[in-house]
């Protein structure tokens, strides 16, 4: 896919991996939407994903101000330390909540919003729209410190590879994607780790930049391709490689 002149909405794109996507994406001739609790000015949305109807009110306002959709990239997403085995903690289960919303029900709220105007901008094969949503190897090896969190991403994972058997009978002009990121250097992940084992967030939006020209289904960003190939080959090895990060 030529991304000149596309039309897209990043979601969560005021930092992180999100603003170097825009960014990128933007350089490439991109006209680019969009959104975080922060945001102001220029092309940017201010919503909370947390909160029901957010994300479809996005999207119309990305629609509004692009005159269509061609790409979605569903990349916000919070994570929260959850020791959900000592006991009910009403402010954990809140936190608990927000990561379900923002991960995982405005994912499915943005995709319901948006696939009327990404089949419009491609009604028929090859692909020229995209729907892109961005998960993590946690999906598939999930640690024991953000069980929440891990659920929402492998729960993402799944919805895409449905959303894939339904666009190839109602919208086979729209592409489904997901983005395995490792840990990448953001504010979610500080105090996590070295510096030197995270991936710096413009490398990784050049990563998720390149994956949506290729059209890979899924597109796993720098340790995640080690991680994938040791899950199929020797998954409870692949499990421990994550289970206390």
């Amino acid at each position: 896919m030529n991304l000149s002149s596309k039309r897209v909405l990043v979601t969560g794109g005021t930092g992180g991996v999100g603003l170097a996507l825009a960014e990128a994406l933007t350089a490439l001739g991109a006209s680019v939407v969009t959104c975080g609790r922060t945001a102001s000015g220029g092309h940017a949305v201010r919503a909370d994903l947390a909160v029901p109807g957010e994300a479809a009110r996005v999207v119309a306002e990305a629609v509004e101000r692009l005159g269509g959709l061609d790409v979605v990239v569903a990349n916000a997403a919070v994570q929260y330390r959850t020791p959900l085995t000592l006991g009910p903690d009403p402010e954990l289960l809140a936190l608990a909540r927000q990561e379900i919303e923002v991960n995982l029900a405005s994912v499915v709220e943005l995709a319901a919003a948006a696939w009327p105007h990404l089949a419009a901008a491609a009604p028929a094969g090859p692909p020229g729209a995209a729907f892109v949503a961005v998960t993590s190897g946690l999906a598939y090896a999930p640690k024991q410190s953000a069980p929440v969190y891990c659920a929402t991403k492998a729960a993402v994972h799944i919805l895409l590879e449905s959303l894939r058997h339904q666009a190839r009978t109602t919208s086979p002009g729209v592409r489904v994607q997901e983005v395995v990121l490792p840990l990448v250097d953001t504010a979610m992940t500080a105090g996590r780790e070295g510096p030197a084992r995270k991936l710096a967030p413009a490398r990784a939006a050049d990563a998720v930049v390149r994956g949506i020209v290729r059209g890979r289904p899924v597109v796993a960003v720098g340790a995640t391709r080690a991680l994938l190939a040791l899950l199929r080959l020797a998954p409870p090895v692949g499990r421990r490689v994550l289970r206390d990060g």
